[in-house]
């Protein structure tokens, strides 16, 4: 049974709303062979998916609201280091392109993605304002029937916010269908990501989202797995969440092995040929950072508090690796009489 078929007898929860959709209005979005395509923001994750989506044949317009980055873009210089990214965007210069104007980017796009910041806030939630901003935009912009697809990491439930604001300000110009699509990427390795994914999750609520993306992401030799919003939500936050567990939990056995003798490299490369366990993210170290763990870790976390279910396992990753930090400093202490 796939998910359309499994939510029309589920309508106390959310109504399927494809069952008032025409076949003719579906071949609209649809379109053969190649899809026009809008990415709001061009950092990390908007800029490696345009340069992807270019690749694969589609035409694709990237809006920022940094002039001098559009500018170095249209230039064909990559403004971020990332291997192959660079290259990406020089061989697809004829398919993709680069504007602050978010109005007419917007306006006729089949498919628009939202990949702009969701920085962290004081209390560890997630700031949103640049999400819901660019939903107004899309919003007063959009002329035509299309897909709007959240790819920036999003608590759960900001679809529904997303989907809320856009029918509060829209005119009435066409159905705008908004859909959930999770990035999985790591630094380093973010175009053969996305290029050979390990799976493409999709979270829509309608048979017509489903049927576009499915469409858009046709040629990417990757499972597809369907299913609605929320949980599209969640797959980002689970997953990173218990990788940013497992540097916790071996973080704190490499503590523990340094006291009793035991040697953490020889520890971890027995537990890595146990495929229930792998051998990824058990490098012991001074804790997780980049862009992704610190607030994944504690924006979930703030999520389960609101809800009165408080992540007791998320809450102690956070724990030991703020103590790990501060353990660097300590041991260092012991060589070095001052750090100036």
């Amino acid at each position: 049974m796939d998910l359309f078929e499994a939510l029309k007898g589920r309508r106390s929860v959310r109504s399927y709303k494809d069952e008032q959709i025409k076949d003719e209005e579906l071949n609209k979005i649809l379109v053969e062979g190649n899809m026009k395509i809008a990415i709001a923001g061009s950092g990390y994750v908007g800029l490696v998916t345009a340069a992807c989506m270019a690749d694969k044949g589609h035409q694709v317009v990237c809006v920022d609201v940094d002039d001098k980055r559009v500018e170095v873009l249209k230039k064909g210089i990559c403004p971020i280091f990332e291997p192959g990214l660079g290259e990406l965007i020089k061989k697809n210069k004829e398919r993709l392109s680069f504007t602050t104007n978010w109005h007419s980017a917007y306006r006729d796009a089949k498919v628009i993605f939202i990949g702009v910041g969701t920085p962290e806030k004081k209390d560890g939630s997630a700031n949103l304002s640049y999400v819901y901003t660019v939903a107004k935009q899309i919003a007063e912009s959009v002329k035509t029937e299309c897909v709007v697809v959240i790819k920036s990491t999003v608590p759960i439930g900001t679809n529904d916010k997303v989907e809320r604001i856009i029918n509060e300000h829209r005119k009435d110009r066409g159905n705008i269908l908004v859909a959930s699509k999770p990035e999985f990427l790591a630094q380093g390795t973010a175009v053969e990501n996305t290029l050979h994914a390990s799976r493409i999750v999709l979270g829509v609520e309608e048979r017509t989202a489903k049927d576009t993306l499915l469409e858009l992401y046709k040629d990417f030799d990757a499972p597809k797995l369907v299913m609605n919003r929320r949980s599209a939500e969640m797959v980002k936050y689970a997953s990173n969440d218990f990788l940013a567990l497992k540097i916790s939990y071996i973080n704190e056995i490499a503590n523990l092995c340094e006291e009793i003798g035991a040697d953490i490299r020889d520890v971890t490369r027995g537990m890595g040929y146990d495929s229930r366990i792998g051998n990824e993210f058990l490098k012991a170290g001074i804790g997780y950072g980049g862009s992704c763990f610190p607030k994944d870790t504690k924006a979930l976390h703030w999520l389960s508090s609101m809800h009165d279910r408080e992540l007791k396992t998320i809450k102690a990753a956070i724990e030991v690796n703020e103590q790990q930090k501060l353990r660097l400093i300590k041991k260092s202490r012991k060589f070095y009489e001052s750090f100036e």
